[in-house]
């Protein structure tokens, strides 16, 4: 028995030391686990530390973007140190910057022709839909907010009025029943489900631009030589990784406009685009379809990337990283707050674009949109869409 004792004691005097000697028990409650460590006996308790987190250096996203940041960086530090040979830096970095060009170009184009091409009929054929429902609706009682390019009448007084009637709905012919029901502002909660993860989707991109302008551009210390722009990066073992870790004025200039403010303005404008593509979609099963080819246009870059860069180039972008935009972050409600912020921004943006009863919105496709057709085309689509 006093053997059994003396081995239960043993054990629990190193369990203890252990628990007091781990960092992570330590940062949580320093004193809690046996009294204090300068052998005190006194009652008092010390405050918690705080429990901070030590971020990572960030990986450059494998795209046409990251490729160029990696291009870049890595063959004019190589030029400026007299490795290598010229010939080979210069073509990598002209081919890396057309393969950049081209992407950029082709999304511009896309953008474009989605807006003339596809867009502009959309919006036309919905703005017709909805004129015709309210010249049926309220029984020509209308004021024309527009004669051109088309034709747009509103109600007068609105749907409160005394000229509504929700009945004239079935005196149109079947097709254009169906194509006034299915204006995605006659189900407000499922367009605005699909355009607030729209929005969720182009916002992931812009937050990418904002984190790595802090981390490549404000953090990323300036040097007058590119010879000493990379170091070891000390996160990994075995391979030989760098970190840009310092950067000429010249070369943050270059990279913002050669990678960041392009990145950043199609994105915005892809934005726009595509929320006044899904208004003017006269179609549910559409929506959702419209929406999945908007993001082949912001996913350019990597097919790129992976159709056409040498495997060469796709190492060296693995292995190369830059500085997080802090180095350590505490455990606090704001850096909660804070990266929740980018979903509240998400869907004040849908909230404003699409409006609300009151409130317009700044969508320009149905502009005054009376908010007439929810209720009027409830039975319709029960009786249409039943099982």
């Amino acid at each position: 028995l006093k053997a059994l004792f003396w081995i239960t004691a043993w054990h629990g005097a190193v369990s203890r030391r252990a628990m007091e000697r781990s960092p992570w028990i330590s940062a949580i409650a320093p004193n809690k686990l046996g009294g204090s460590s300068s052998g005190d006996d006194d009652d008092s308790t010390d405050a918690p530390r705080e429990i901070r987190c030590e971020w990572p250096n960030m990986p450059l996203d494998p795209d046409t973007f990251g490729l160029t940041i990696c291009c870049m960086a890595r063959d004019f530090t190589l030029l400026a140190q007299g490795r290598g040979s010229w010939i080979n830096r210069y073509s990598r970095v002209v081919t890396t910057i057309s393969l950049l060009a081209m992407c950029i170009l082709m999304q511009v184009l896309l953008l474009r022709y989605v807006k003339s091409f596809v867009s502009a009929r959309a919006v036309h054929d919905v703005r017709s839909a909805y004129d015709s429902f309210q010249d049926a609706a309220y029984h020509g009682n209308t004021w024309v907010l527009s004669e051109s390019p088309t034709v747009e009448r509103r109600g007068l007084d609105g749907p409160g009025g005394p000229h509504f009637d929700a009945s004239m709905l079935m005196s149109l012919d079947h097709d254009l029943q169906e194509a006034i029901c299915n204006i995605p502002l006659s189900q407000p909660v499922f367009f605005f489900t699909v355009l607030f993860v729209w929005t969720l989707t182009c916002v992931a991109e812009i937050r990418k631009c904002k984190d790595l302008f802090e981390s490549l551009i404000l953090q990323t210390e300036r040097c007058d030589d590119m010879s000493r722009c990379l170091v070891d990066d000390d996160d990994t073992d075995g391979v030989e990784s760098f970190v840009i870790a310092r950067l000429t004025l010249a070369m943050k200039v270059a990279l913002t406009m050669l990678v960041l403010v392009p990145r950043l303005l199609i994105t915005c404008y892809l934005l726009w685009v595509g929320c006044r593509w899904l208004l003017a979609t006269t179609d549910f099963s559409d929506l959702i379809l419209n929406a999945v080819a908007l993001e082949f246009i912001l996913n350019l870059k990597d097919m790129l990337y992976l159709a056409i860069v040498p495997r060469r180039s796709m190492i060296d972008l693995e292995n190369t990283a830059v500085r997080p935009t802090q180095p350590h972050e505490p455990e606090s409600l704001s850096v909660l707050i804070g990266t929740m912020s980018w979903a509240f921004m998400a869907a004040f943006w849908v909230l404003m674009y699409i409006g609300f009863p009151g409130f317009h919105g700044m969508q320009t496709v149905l502009r005054d949109f009376q908010w007439d057709v929810h209720h009027v085309c409830t039975e319709w689509i029960a009786k249409r869409f039943s099982v």
